[in-house]
């Protein structure tokens, strides 16, 4: 079986560079909207792009011209390309995290205040320091 082109190989990268961040645009509007499900599916979606992209890159890495992507102009060009999208799939990813990172405490904050105004007379504090809400208190005392 023959080698890729090099070509091949550098243009197909580069489209699943594009495919990632435009994947990563929409978990951000996923996260916006505090979609569950769609951010799970994105999810998925992503660690199997990011695979893909791994392999590919490990492709580009062992193939026996890989010296040509800095001799040529051309292929410079390519992947100047495809390391100013990966700089921005990061940098998206990041802010991704952070907007994660907000829902779930976000999410934290909505679920501690609905414990403590449907069950005031019930909410306690564990070791460390969350709310939590006894089901039985005071329910064994007979007196």
């Amino acid at each position: 079986m023959s080698e890729p082109r090099l070509e091949d190989l550098l243009t197909q990268q580069l489209a699943r560079l594009g495919q990632l961040l435009a994947l990563l645009e929409q978990e951000t509007d996923a996260l916006v909207k505090r979609d569950v499900e769609r951010i799970e599916a994105l999810l998925k979606e992503k660690l199997t792009l990011l695979e893909a992209i791994a392999e590919a890159d490990q492709a580009l890495g062992r193939h026996r011209d890989v010296a040509r992507l800095t001799e040529e102009p051309a292929l410079a060009e390519q992947l100047k390309a495809g390391q100013a999208l990966l700089a921005q799939c990061q940098s998206r990813n990041e802010h991704n995290q952070a907007q994660a990172e907000l829902v779930s405490a976000s999410l934290t904050r909505l679920q501690q205040l609905m414990q403590r105004t449907r069950h005031a007379s019930a909410m306690t504090y564990t070791g460390e320091g969350q709310t939590h809400v006894g089901q039985r208190l005071g329910k064994r005392i007979q007196v």
